[in-house]
């Protein structure tokens, strides 16, 4: 089991053109990803002849055309040298998959399954793209844990003052880690409050859960009135997928959908979700741009001063390692 057994979104659909193939790495690896008229493919970059990179090439009648000798790869690998019409050379092709607005792919052969996304019932409200300058064990570290929220996040999360406040319970099972939290959402502009129906006084839910083939954690965020104890305003439900770039940089794929029925307000939400996807953007980019300061983290756990928040990250590791690299030896361990 390696990294690219899993299915890895490497691309949001609007980001490959029709004519044009773009690079892609997957934990050291580079791909060259193009379309055709059946669908996506996806093969190694570099040319079998010589080694230049593909995705500098064409895509001509569904082959990708390397533009040094004029070789053409179709979308399984096997080529055609013009020089040399009697060879059979041979390129490495992996399995493709256009879904959820996102371009999937996965090694050829491999029988993992497609990460389920549960979203009946809920409408799009958009996808993002995004690289982190961290190794995806720091990142995943950063999204399976709240107590950041207080400093780095600008409008979903807790103060830290009232941190203390926050419930938090963490649960493990063998291919997934739940956490819930749930405290004072912090205090928010009157504007922003009325446009997405926010109590003055709100308690913010954050209910997640991590799986780990592919590395992906779905969060269910809501709002709770604190007086009433009854849901308010908008409730989201965010899809964020780790594909590890190489040791040291992580892509992170967002996909954001809400309960809310676009039919009912069809121009009120026509403006109101394009903000909420904005307000999610900027979120993610705020938690980038810190953890670009922890490139050269160390990686290892061992000896850290870890509170009640960090319960999730030691199992997290674990399963990690032992569903996403296929490392039989790891064994889970939740922090006290």
């Amino acid at each position: 089991m390696s990294e690219l057994d899993h299915w890895h979104p490497v691309l949001l659909s609007r980001e490959l053109s029709r004519s044009k193939p773009r690079a892609v790495t997957v934990a050291g690896r580079t791909l060259a990803v193009f379309r055709t008229t059946h669908g996506v493919a996806a093969l190694d970059d570099a040319c079998p002849h010589r080694g230049f990179p593909l995705h500098r090439g064409t895509v001509e009648h569904d082959a990708l055309v390397c533009p040094y000798h004029g070789w053409r790869w179709s979308p399984d690998g096997r080529g055609v040298s013009p020089g040399n019409p009697r060879s059979k050379p041979c390129a490495t092709a992996y399995e493709c998959v256009e879904r959820h607005g996102a371009v999937w792919l996965r090694r050829a052969g491999a029988d993992t399954a497609f990460p389920y996304l549960d979203v009946g019932g809920h409408t799009p409200v958009g996808t993002a793209h995004t690289r982190v300058d961290a190794p995806i064990e720091v990142v995943l570290d950063n999204f399976i844990e709240v107590e950041h929220t207080g400093d780095v996040h600008t409008f979903l999360g807790y103060e830290r003052a009232r941190m203390a406040e926050v419930e938090s319970e963490t649960t493990v099972a063998d291919d997934s880690v739940r956490v819930w939290n749930r405290g004072p959402q912090r205090p928010l502009p009157s504007p922003a409050r009325r446009a997405f129906g926010i109590p003055r006084e709100a308690l913010f839910v954050d209910d997640w859960t991590t799986r780990f083939s592919p590395v992906h954690s779905v969060y269910e965020q809501y709002f709770v009135d604190a007086r009433t104890g009854e849901r308010a305003g908008d409730a989201l439900r965010i899809a964020v997928f780790f594909t590890p770039v190489d040791d040291r940089r992580t892509d992170l794929a967002v996909f954001a959908y809400t309960q809310v029925d676009r039919s009912e307000r069809p121009l009120v939400e026509a403006l109101r979700l394009p903000a909420v996807m904005a307000f999610v953007r900027w979120e993610v980019s705020r938690d980038a741009k810190l953890l670009a300061h922890m490139a050269d983290a160390p990686i290892s756990l061992r000896h850290r001063a870890l509170g009640r928040f960090d319960r999730a990250l030691v199992a997290s590791r674990k399963l990690l390692d032992r569903i996403y690299r296929g490392r039989t030896d790891a064994k889970l361990r939740v922090v006290e």
